[in-house]
């Protein structure tokens, strides 16, 4: 786990403040305690693996989590852990 915090602002604050659903806020939490595979968070939380893999994505991509492939009991498992611990939003003028 991280200590990493991030500052966003413009089009990078805009990105991150529509990815931070209560969903994504859910699993960030989880991932606060422990590295957790994609399956696992969707049980944890009652949601389709679909669903979790979507969110996942998105968050990597915004590098909120790190995500590595291991091997599991039947294939690879999708394990994801939180590569920030706090996001701070600047609030600016934004110009589209």
């Amino acid at each position: 786990m991280s200590t990493k915090e991030i500052v966003v602002s413009g089009e990078q604050a805009l990105q991150v403040a529509e990815a931070l659903t209560a969903t994504s806020m859910k699993i960030l939490q989880l991932l606060s305690k422990e590295r957790l595979d994609v399956s696992t968070i969707g049980r944890r939380l009652n949601l389709s693996e679909a669903y979790i893999s979507e969110q996942i994505q998105v968050m990597e991509e915004l590098q909120l989590i790190k995500v590595t492939y291991e091997r599991g009991k039947r294939g690879i498992r999708k394990v994801c852990e939180t590569a920030i611990k706090r996001i701070t939003i600047v609030i600016e003028d934004y110009k589209s």
